[in-house]
């Protein structure tokens, strides 16, 4: 019988460990920055959740507390609540998505010492933040709406996804312009551009149906993309009870959405390295 050997075999290599692409690692690292965030956003309470849901309400049942007193049941042919919900709700998704991602870089200095966080991953995972609180928001507002007599039924549901979505890409590209541009020693200029989001918020069409400007001033306020927006929103949601104005179309906020997306990011890879080390 042939003589057994003493000598163990050695164990088999372990196989190695696959790499995760680029596209998963930043996948993982902005589903951890938004929880993160949430969390930050809520307060870790459940009055931060009421707090972030119901502050866009109060600032429209502001504006209609204003409008009541001035006795106006209907602004640009329809009811005023309606006009004020398919109005300033966009522009605070918008106006949030500006200042707020902003200021996403320097809220989150101390993780870009992991290789895997990026600057532009806070940036993305903040606007994740956003665009849910609007969700949660406008879902909140429907339903008070249907609630209380005015059910809202799009009349073109994908042109007012489509402008939302333009929205959404306008107001993200000028928050990671800004949070890039803006990183120190120049974030001082923050001020400015919060002070600059007053006039956007006039011209925007948000309080005021563009309708029923002069034509002088209607032109003027209609070189603001989100006047445009704003328009084709309420007509796709409102239908033709909305009185809308002729001159609104895509080319313009298309083209801002270009515009915008490409100069972020093209200032972005100029300054990233920059930006990481704070």
């Amino acid at each position: 019988m042939p003589v057994q050997s003493l000598h163990h075999q050695p164990p088999a290599p372990a196989a190695p460990t696959p790499r995760r692409s680029g596209w998963a690692v930043a996948r993982s690292v902005v589903f951890a920055l938004s929880l993160r965030e949430l969390k930050t956003r809520l307060d870790g309470r459940w009055g931060g959740a009421v707090w972030v849901v119901g502050e866009p309400l109060l600032n429209t049942l502001g504006m209609l507390a204003v409008y009541s007193a001035m006795r106006a049941n209907t602004i640009g042919g329809v009811d005023t609540l309606l006009f004020l919900v398919s109005g300033q709700l966009p522009y605070l998704l918008f106006r949030s998505l500006v200042l707020r991602l902003m200021e996403a870089i320097d809220a989150n200095l101390g993780l870009f010492a992991y290789r895997q966080v990026q600057p532009v991953d806070a940036v993305v995972a903040r606007a994740v933040v956003e665009l849910l609180v609007f969700s949660v928001v406008m879902g909140a507002c429907l339903s008070g709406l249907g609630w209380i007599g005015h059910a809202v039924r799009p009349h073109r549901p994908l042109e007012l996804c489509a402008a939302l979505v333009l929205l959404a890409v306008i107001g993200f590209s000028l928050g990671l312009f800004m949070a890039v541009g803006t990183a120190p020693p120049l974030n001082r200029l923050r001020g400015l551009v919060t002070m600059g989001m007053l006039p956007v918020y006039v011209s925007s069409g948000a309080l005021i149906p563009l309708s029923s400007l002069p034509a002088g001033l209607q032109a003027a306020f209609l070189h603001n993309p989100l006047a445009h927006l704003l328009d084709l929103l309420r007509s796709a949601l409102l239908g033709p009870v909305y009185q809308s104005v002729p001159n609104t179309g895509w080319t313009l906020p298309v083209a801002w959405a270009l515009a915008t997306l490409l100069a972020a990011l093209a200032l972005y890879r100029a300054r990233r390295h920059r930006l990481q080390m704070g």
